[in-house]
């Protein structure tokens, strides 16, 4: 008995040496070699510099906040120097420039930084790209590779390297994911599982966290693993390498030899623009999908906060932009109330990146500066019979203000004859990919006769919109609508939006706008307002949205939970809105009737 326990202990002990020594995983992953000590690995970061400086400033800041977690890390820049076209020569100067920056900085934690200068264009560019990559990584004796193009976004550089080598795969990426809603990322699915798009996106929005082995393949950024023998031999040995073919991609000669790779998406990486066929070869739209990754980037803070702009190199001078834009228009307001600069600050790194130039102007606050006497120097009325139709109520100073500060900025631009037109923005304001295209193309049409143009908006009655009929292929003719987040303006359109003298018979901007284009379904409100004729158009499909909407978790208003207009004990009229789905028109019956039946009584 006791030599049978002995034989049994013998037994577990050796298994668990064995179990550890092979590293066996969970779930089948293959098993790796012995992994070197640190002091002998060495890793490889290799990069494709595309030919578009506007890149550089983001990518090579990134570069130069990745760590070394090995012995070694050695810097590799594939510059393509073919054309000689101004965009080249600008590239191969400002890298030139930052790699000497570099040298003499004590920040490097590379070995050498090399830069490999194509200098022709052949049919084999890709598998000679793959040939001299696979041969320097074996000449060095690289124990981990890492490969990307200069496109790529990267959130947490210092930690990426660390991670990487953690998740002890043989071949990776890190899911890197596109804008809102354009599911482009550093993984594909098989032909089999692409109609199923579920698995593709319970990954890709990170419902489901970890590594996934890929039964399709990744792209775009890889992470090489040499401590694997199967990786090693089909990558490192010279007889394999040497046999790569025009066609060969990565993805392709690892499913070709069963090596197994895997996305991983428990950390947020970073992003990579959208990619579609269309716009493969077209620069201008690779350029703003990039730039909307910049934008994009700030708004997703947790809990509705802003995070702070991608960070741009210091090392070298590299200009933000060259003169900023404002599409041929006299003025472009962005209003913002004082007390948020965490909107004004996230807008002004927007505007900087979108290459625009703007005019902060300070909201009127509902919550600080109305009071009764300000309201009274300006002579201010609420319009007969208005009730908010969402909350039953009368206005609340938080609309007031919001009126209000749209009405200055219309006053601002007749004081000025601003007869080329303004662009009224709010603070909240998210930005379409196309939106400087789109507003840039309207805006040159100088043959459009046009008083309001929405480039965002809440459409109350969709069956009333008439989708068919577009105007300049963007535009369409609005019905009844919600929100100014934002909407340019004629001289003309300030005039008769003025002249209707609205501060007499004052309700919600939003609810004025659509009256004074005649599309406004209160029949009575309407009857208050004469000289109903704005020319009124409205992008379709909008080209602004609001960053957040009404009823989100962590919402915050600036307009409402304020004091009632009317009411003299601010602490007692301030109310929480609520959220019901009403229309004017049967509100406003409810109110006749309501006023029908106290005649009655008198």
């Amino acid at each position: 008995m006791k030599n049978q326990l002995i034989s049994i202990l013998i037994f577990f002990f050796f298994l668990i040496v064995f179990i550890n020594g092979k590293k066996y995983h969970l779930f089948g992953e293959n098993e790796s070699s012995t992994i070197s000590s640190k002091n002998d690995q060495r890793l490889l970061v290799d990069v494709d510099i595309y030919n578009r400086p506007y890149v550089l400033p983001y990518l090579l800041r990134q570069l130069e906040q990745l760590t070394c977690p090995c012995s070694q890390c050695y810097l590799d820049l594939h510059l393509y120097h073919v054309f000689n076209t101004i965009a080249e020569n600008e590239t191969t100067r400002l890298l030139y420039e930052w790699v000497l920056a570099m040298k003499k900085s004590d920040q490097t934690i590379f070995t050498t930084i090399t830069i490999h200068e194509w200098t022709s264009q052949t049919n084999n560019d890709r598998v000679n790209r793959l040939y001299d990559v696979m041969k320097r990584s074996s000449e060095l004796e690289i124990t981990y590779l890492v490969m990307f193009d200069s496109m790529i976004i990267l959130l947490e550089p210092e930690k990426i390297l660390s991670i990487l080598i953690s998740k002890d795969k043989p071949l990776m990426t890190p899911l890197l994911r596109s804008t809102k809603d354009m599911y482009t990322s550093t993984f594909y699915l098989n032909d089999q599982q692409t109609p199923d798009f579920y698995a593709y996106r319970q990954i890709y929005e990170r419902k489901k966290l970890g590594c996934f082995l890929i039964n399709g393949g990744i792209k775009d950024f890889y992470f090489f693993n040499f401590n694997y023998p199967q990786i090693r031999n089909v990558f490192l040995t010279n007889e394999n390498y040497e046999k790569f073919q025009p066609e060969s991609t990565i993805d392709v000669i690892a499913r070709e030899n069963s090596i197994p790779s895997y996305v991983c998406n428990r950390e947020e990486f970073g992003y990579i623009p959208a990619q579609f066929l269309e716009a493969l070869n077209d620069e201008s739209i690779i350029h703003d999908f990039y730039i909307h990754l910049l934008v994009e980037h700030q708004l997703n803070g947790p809990s509705q906060t802003y995070l702070s702009p991608i960070p741009r190199t210091s090392l070298i001078n590299i200009p933000l932009s060259k003169e900023k834009t404002k599409f041929g228009l006299d003025e472009i307001y962005v209003i913002n109330l004082v007390r948020r600069n965490d909107r004004r600050e996230r807008l002004q790194a927007t505007f900087d990146i979108l290459n625009i130039s703007v005019r902060f102007f300070d909201a009127i606050d509902g919550k600080s500066t109305i009071n009764q006497k300000y309201l009274e120097n300006l002579n201010v009325r609420l319009l007969p019979n208005y009730e908010d139709p969402y909350n039953q109520r009368p206005m609340n100073y938080g609309e007031l203000g919001c009126f209000f500060s749209h009405y200055f900025i219309w006053e601002d631009m007749i004081k000025n004859e601003y007869s080329n037109g303004i662009l009224i923005l709010e603070d909240d304001v998210r930005f379409d990919v196309y939106f400087k295209y789109k507003l840039e193309k309207i805006l040159l049409n100088h043959s459009l006769d046009w008083d309001i143009l929405y480039l965002g908006r809440k459409i109350m009655r969709s069956n009333e919109e008439n989708y068919e009929q577009t105007i300049e292929t963007f535009l369409i003719e609005p019905s009844y609508s919600h929100w100014t987040v934002g909407y340019a303006l004629s001289l003309r359109g300030a005039r008769i939006l003025i002249n209707e003298n609205p501060l007499q018979k004052i309700l919600p901007v939003d609810e004025y706008l659509p009256i004074m284009y005649d599309h406004h379904p209160n029949t009575q409100w309407k009857s208050h307002f004469h000289n109903r004729k704005l020319k009124a158009y409205a992008f379709h499909p909008l080209i602004l949205t609001p960053t957040h909407y009404f009823g989100e978790p962590n919402y915050i208003s600036d307009t409402e939970n304020t004091p009632i207009f009317g009411q003299n004990d601010k602490n007692e009229s301030v109310t929480t809105p609520i959220v019901v789905s009403v229309d004017v028109v049967a509100t406003q019956k409810r109110i006749e009737e309501s006023t029908s039946m106290k005649k009655d009584e008198l």
